[in-house]
């Protein structure tokens, strides 16, 4: 991603939705040349790593729903690993109370009671 920070802020919304697309349909086209020779990968798995084939057949029909499964884990994981990094801001939280009884004030002026 160090390319992306050379280049002007907004056009990395734009290529990052390019990468996410271009990623997605490489992998889509994975998938389906995977279905279409899904006897020749059931014939090596079988042999070199003693997978029964109807495992196979069901990893790779199914390859899509676990990658979105997968997917969702690591957004769910990341956000709460943020959540729970989120440093505290003391400094921030004395300059609020600050502007929250400024603005009581300016309230209480005009008709307002807290």
């Amino acid at each position: 991603m160090g390319l992306l920070r050379r280049i002007d802020p907004q056009m990395t919304g734009l290529l990052r939705y390019q990468l996410f697309l271009s990623i997605g349909i490489l992998f889509i086209g994975l998938w389906r040349a995977s279905n279409t020779k899904l006897a020749a990968i059931q014939d090596t798995l079988s042999i070199s790593l003693s997978i029964d084939p109807n495992t196979t057949k069901i990893l790779v029909t199914y390859l899509p729903f676990w990658a979105i499964l997968l997917l969702g884990i690591y957004a769910l994981s990341s956000v709460l690993y943020k959540v729970a990094t989120f440093g505290d801001c003391p400094e921030a939280a004395v300059e609020l109370s600050g502007q929250i009884e400024e603005a009581k004030q300016k309230l209480a002026k005009n008709g307002f009671k807290f």
